[in-house]
């Protein structure tokens, strides 16, 4: 007998449910995870080294560094240096504002920008919807209501709608092509477990391949962004008391007040202590939410 074939992961290097998986999509989720540490390496050699050169003479006061805070200032270089200072402990429950990249970012080159720079300019902030209503939110409290018979769910009956209508659902980065019930139920049952999981020991803020981000609003308030959003609604729905979040962005404007006319490692440090002082932001810009 030969021998198996090695199972590819994805593009983050996350492996593979062997009961999800299905082969006819190694090849997609090869190029993927090429192209994905192909950039990745890029960023490593070239781009980072650029970024931490163009920081440490911002941090330092030194030549360029007017037009390097200017820019927005690399993200990463400013995660590095601060590390698990921009770490916020927070009640889940109140995190019900939520923004859409695509939407605060409208221009696809505005966002890959934004992606690379810790200072935000504009209104991005402005445009926000409630978390609560968003399809990350839905689903997970709907799996979860209906985890003892999840064949009643609304996401069950959704995905099953889609094998008969002949366009099942599937994810090419993820090796996933859920044409069958089965699998769909298998699908459904991996979120359970998680959920499971984290109803027993609680938030692991070590899980998924990016930390759970938010954003720094004009007005100091807490708002979420794209990443760790599955994960944010599992501790919603399961009633978790606290969640550790990640500053991913800070807007200009309250970045400006935070400074106190301060550079370099000074201003880190006012941001970082206004930082402890920021909440959950309402729905409403400028208004807080109250606890859910």
């Amino acid at each position: 007998m030969s021998a198996p074939k090695k199972m590819p992961r994805t593009p983050s290097g996350e492996a593979l449910s062997t009961d999800l998986y299905d082969p006819r999509l190694r090849w997609s989720m090869w190029r993927a995870r090429w192209t994905s540490t192909t950039r990745e390496a890029f960023e490593r050699r070239v781009i980072r080294p650029l970024e931490d050169r163009l920081f440490q003479r911002w941090l330092t006061n030194g030549f360029l560094a007017d037009q390097v805070e200017e820019m927005g200032l690399p993200y990463r270089s400013v995660d590095d240096y601060l590390g698990e200072s921009l770490d916020l402990r927070i009640d889940p429950r109140q995190l019900i504002c939520s923004l859409s990249m695509k939407k605060s970012f409208p221009k696809s080159n505005q966002r890959n920008k934004a992606k690379n720079l810790f200072i935000w300019k504009g209104d991005w902030d402005l445009v926000r919807y409630d978390f609560h209503k968003g399809q990350r939110y839905t689903f997970i409290n709907d799996i979860w209501l209906n985890r003892h018979a999840l064949e009643q769910s609304q996401a069950y009956r959704e995905l099953v709608s889609l094998i008969e209508k002949g366009k099942p659902f599937t994810s090419h980065q993820k090796g996933l092509l859920l044409n069958t019930p089965d699998k769909v139920l298998a699908y459904l049952e991996t979120y359970v477990g998680y959920m499971n999981e984290m109803a027993r020991t609680g938030f692991d803020n070590s899980l998924g391949k990016d930390r759970l981000g938010v954003a720094i609003d004009r007005h100091g308030g807490i708002v979420k962004i794209n990443r760790g959003l599955h994960r944010l609604a599992m501790a919603q729905v399961l009633g978790l008391e606290e969640i550790v979040v990640r500053v991913r962005a800070v807007h200009a404007d309250w970045w400006r007040d935070v400074m106190q006319g301060e550079t370099g490692e000074k201003a880190l440090q006012n941001m970082a202590e206004a930082l402890r002082e920021s909440k959950p932001a309402g729905l409403e810009p400028g208004k807080t939410a109250d606890r859910a």
